[in-house]
């Protein structure tokens, strides 16, 4: 009877500690996939603030210019490009990429994390 009844202890500590692992894998991917959905949008944030300065640029006409800054890490993301062509915005790093649409195929000059200069002459958008 009592060789039973630890058996059954047993079967039922098994039992439970199966069903706490279960919950705490549930929420580690849970958490994991929540930490990926906040890196994309701020990612996307981040391009849509570059995409409505170069659209900024645009629209002023000849003579804007203006200082942005584009941060130097984006949500534990420190490695990460912009690229600027074909009416987009593109921020890549290593495990994705957003975009963000702007007015112009198109801009001369680089952004780079850190202070921007933007500038519209005759149309074209300059960034130094």
């Amino acid at each position: 009877m009592l060789a039973q009844a630890s058996t059954e202890f047993l079967a039922f500590v098994s039992l439970l500690l199966v069903l706490v692992f279960l919950v705490v894998y549930k929420n580690y991917q849970s958490a994991a996939q929540l930490e990926e959905y906040k890196t994309y949008q701020e990612a996307q944030s981040l391009a849509n603030d570059i995409a409505f300065e170069i659209n900024l640029a645009l629209k002023a006409g000849d003579g804007y210019s203006r200082k942005f800054y584009v941060s130097k890490e984006v949500y534990g993301i420190s490695n990460f490009t912009v690229e600027v062509k074909d009416y987009q915005v593109k921020l890549k790093w290593s495990k994705g990429e957003v975009t963000a649409n702007i007015l112009t195929r198109n801009i001369t000059g680089t952004i780079k994390t850190g202070e921007n200069m933007i500038r519209n002459v005759n149309g074209e958008i300059y960034v130094e």
